[in-house]
């Protein structure tokens, strides 16, 4: 596999750099990315340097022209827009961190990679956006789960992801101390510390406004799932097991979207587009069919482009079309 630690040691460095120095060249390289990007960049390399085996040539410094019979066949194969973009993403990146020109920067490739999203698009073959949810549905998700340990648990992280627009991997990096009692609004002050936005960790706390419903209040369900789980560090969401003990290792992404499908077998909610990302769709759509300023909700939501919050809107264009306004 392509190593970062050797690729950004420059080559004529000599005797001056020691083993330790690559290790922890390597350690930093590491750390500039989040944990789900490094593990998809892995992912993408394994691919493409097995292909390159497969036909003897070198991964790095890539051939134009081999970059291009990979990333075709990818497409070739069935692989979507999405998946060939962040192959040549990860490939890139490798380049990028040895000092090499990104393929993704070559004109040919950028040609092709064109042509792969057009091909997919007359193919009829569109991105499948997260379906969004609304109250109603999050109201129905956690009503029926039951009021164990596990169901305590996921009520909390239902509401709370939904509550703040929150990733998946929001969810699961929370800490216990990173929920704090509001000094004002009888809320829970949430320090998100990193994000996928937020790379070097400059960190911001959102307001979670306690609810108008006692079942469905999301600062009464992160306050029950403390108290039940009799935690005071460390992870704030956990295994639970299946006789109600709660573990001390951090939930997955996949847990979370676990938790999810649970709730929505239970309370009859269809799975269609169903994703942890829904309770993000989900946060904006609503935030912005109740009247929530578009400047709050990019805040919350930490969009840093309000053409990228714009897209998460499933309510927008009907809030008052132009085409009602005709005289027609």
């Amino acid at each position: 596999m392509v190593s970062d630690a050797v690729a950004v040691v420059p080559e004529d460095a000599g005797g001056l750099v020691l083993a330790g120095d690559v290790e922890r060249v390597a350690r930093y390289a590491d750390a500039s990315r989040a944990e789900a990007t490094r593990r998809a960049y892995a992912s993408d390399i394994r691919s493409w340097e097995a292909w390159c085996r497969g036909r003897g040539v070198h991964p790095l410094p890539a051939d134009p022209l081999h970059v291009v019979a990979y990333l075709t066949g990818l497409a070739d194969s069935g692989a979507s827009p999405v998946t060939v973009a962040r192959r040549l993403s990860g490939i890139s990146d490798a380049h990028r961190v040895a000092g090499h020109a990104p393929p993704s920067e070559h004109e040919g490739i950028r040609r092709v990679m064109r042509g792969v999203r057009r091909a997919a698009v007359h193919a009829g073959h569109r991105p499948r956006k997260a379906r969004a949810l609304d109250t109603a549905t999050v109201r129905a998700l956690v009503e029926d789960l039951p009021d164990s340990p596990g169901g305590t648990r996921d009520r909390a992280l239902l509401l709370l992801g939904y509550s703040l627009g929150l990733r998946a991997s929001d969810l699961i990096w929370l800490d216990v101390d990173d929920i704090t009692p509001a000094t004002r609004g009888g809320g829970l002050d949430v320090r998100i510390r990193h994000s996928k936005t937020d790379q070097e960790g400059a960190g911001e706390t959102l307001a979670l406004a306690p609810g108008t419903r006692s079942g469905t209040c999301p600062v009464a369900a992160v306050t029950a799932w403390v108290g039940t789980a009799g935690i005071t560090c460390g992870p704030l969401f956990r295994p639970v097991g299946k006789n109600g003990t709660v573990g001390s290792t951090r939930l997955t992404t996949r847990s979370v979207a676990r938790v999810l499908a649970r709730a929505a077998a239970l309370a009859d909610v269809p799975v269609d587009r169903l994703s942890p990302h829904s309770l993000r769709r989900g946060f904006a759509t609503s935030a912005y069919a109740n009247g929530v300023a578009e400047r709050e909700i990019a805040r919350v939501g930490r969009w840093r482009s309000v053409t990228v919050l714009r897209g998460y809107d499933d309510s927008g264009r009907w809030a008052d079309p132009a085409s009602g306004h005709l005289g027609l």
